[in-house]
């Protein structure tokens, strides 16, 4: 994997803008149609099934492949599996040092992180509560949230700052993600919604779990894979570990 004369454009521009189309679309028809989603969601297809049960089938099929090593392609999520764990040269105490200096920040940012989560979910509780949220919003909102985690892909990501990450390969709350993405999905009561946020903590244990049992693949100064000279892709981050 080395980065020499093969770095790619910077990821996720095509993707970003099919995502804030589907957003901006969806919104405008829940503001001038609101009969047309529940309407999409609930159309019958073949016998019972709907499309709703195509979109949830089509999510689990996303969050398992993300719990198998082999179908994971970029290094920021697959680092956690030991396949793919470089380990690197010229480990010295001082390098153990800053690896354990880095696990305290990394760590203080990731609490910081879902305690502004769990913030901003509260929030969408209270709108819940006082009927600003229907189902049709809570979906869009979990389409605008799985659009800003694109954003932050390809443009800027407000989590280097908060959890303390370079770039995306070396993110602490990586794998996080998909759970940030569908929770709100709680607020809707039915085995479809609560299945999806079931499979998205699934994947943040088996993340903190192997985390907590191997946390140097997970910082570049123990893992090669995560190194500046090693990235095939452009990123957001300015990563200086050689």
């Amino acid at each position: 994997m080395n980065g020499a004369g093969q770095k790619k454009g910077r990821p996720g521009v095509g993707a970003l803008s099919i995502k804030a189309a589907l957003v901006v679309t969806v919104g405008l028809i829940a503001i001038f149609r609101p009969d047309v989603p529940p309407a999409f969601f609930t159309f019958p297809l073949i016998g019972p099934a709907k499309v709703y049960h195509v979109l949830w089938a089509l999510t689990v099929f996303v969050l398992v492949k993300r719990m198998i090593p082999r179908f994971n392609r970029k290094i920021s999520s697959r680092k956690i599996f030991g396949p793919f764990y470089q380990k690197a040269g010229n480990i010295t105490p001082r390098r153990d040092e800053q690896l354990r200096s880095l696990k305290v920040k990394t760590d203080r940012g990731a609490l910081k992180s879902a305690f502004y989560w769990l913030l901003l979910l509260g929030t969408m509780a209270l709108w819940r509560m006082v009927g600003m949220l229907n189902d049709t919003w809570i979906c869009i909102i979990v389409l605008f949230f799985i659009f800003m985690d694109q954003f932050c892909v390809t443009v800027f990501c407000p989590f280097q700052w908060l959890a303390g990450g370079k770039c995306c390969s070396t993110c602490r709350i990586n794998n996080w993600g998909y759970l940030m993405a569908f929770s709100p999905l709680i607020f809707i009561q039915s085995f479809w919604s609560w299945s999806i946020i079931g499979l998205s903590i699934i994947i943040v244990i088996q993340w903190e779990y192997l985390y907590y049992r191997f946390p140097e693949r997970f910082y570049e100064t123990h893992n090669a894979a995560l190194m500046c000279r090693n990235c095939t892709v452009e990123c957001t981050g300015h990563r200086k570990l050689r």
